[in-house]
């Protein structure tokens, strides 16, 4: 008897170790499922962060950039509007160029010395300050001066044709959505730019065609 309960009583014992240890182990899957479910979450957090700053960024980051230049540009080779900040270009309510605003232009003259242009508009807009006719009449004293230094300075095989926008093309909303002003997005308002068109090289179109067709005979 004293044997057969000593046998029963080690059973018992490796039973309980064996489910111990089991429950030891489930509690260090579920330990390791949640670390990694965490982690998974703080991955894909990072993830649509990186991609919400990506999407923010691109926002400010252009579909053409020159080399070397440096310029904000949107759009591509052929047609594209270089776009330049008015609190660089002139001092507040001005229409004179000031020297940061000449280096800024010395850009862009570079900028055409490499790629050239065959259609130029120079549009200047505001911001939603002051008066509609104000803010027309100062677009256009703005556009004009940027329009007669680029005159002097560049070649284009067109005109080169200066517009007051004013403040009706804003490239984002001058207040919040509760109707508060945003200085920020004002900033970006006042803006000098710089409309681009280069027309296909019609020559090399057709000697690319009859290129193309040789290969395909």
């Amino acid at each position: 008897m004293l044997r057969k309960a000593i046998i029963i009583s080690l059973i018992y014992s490796l039973s309980v170790a064996c489910n111990n240890e089991s429950n030891q182990s489930q509690e260090k899957t579920t330990e390791a499922t949640t670390s990694a479910t965490s982690s998974e979450s703080a991955s894909v957090q990072d993830t649509a962060a990186q991609t919400e700053t990506v999407r923010t960024d691109s926002g400010q980051n252009y579909a053409f950039t020159s080399s070397g230049d440096s310029l904000q540009i949107v759009g591509n080779e052929n047609q594209y509007d270089i776009i330049l900040p008015t609190d660089v270009l002139f001092d507040f309510d001005k229409s004179n160029l000031r020297p940061d605003g000449i280096a800024l232009l010395t850009k862009v003259k570079q900028h055409f010395a490499e790629h050239g242009a065959d259609q130029l508009h120079v549009l200047g807009h505001t911001d939603s300050k002051g008066s509609d006719q104000y803010n027309a009449v100062l677009s256009q004293k703005r556009a004009v001066a940027v329009a007669d230094w680029l005159k002097k300075q560049i070649k284009v095989k067109g005109l080169i044709m200066s517009i007051g926008k004013g403040e009706k093309e804003p490239l984002v909303p001058n207040t919040n959505s509760d109707g508060s002003d945003n200085p920020v997005n004002r900033q970006k308002n006042r803006r000098v730019t710089l409309s681009v068109v280069n027309y296909p090289d019609a020559g090399k179109m057709l000697k690319d065609a009859k290129a193309n067709a040789g290969k395909n005979s």
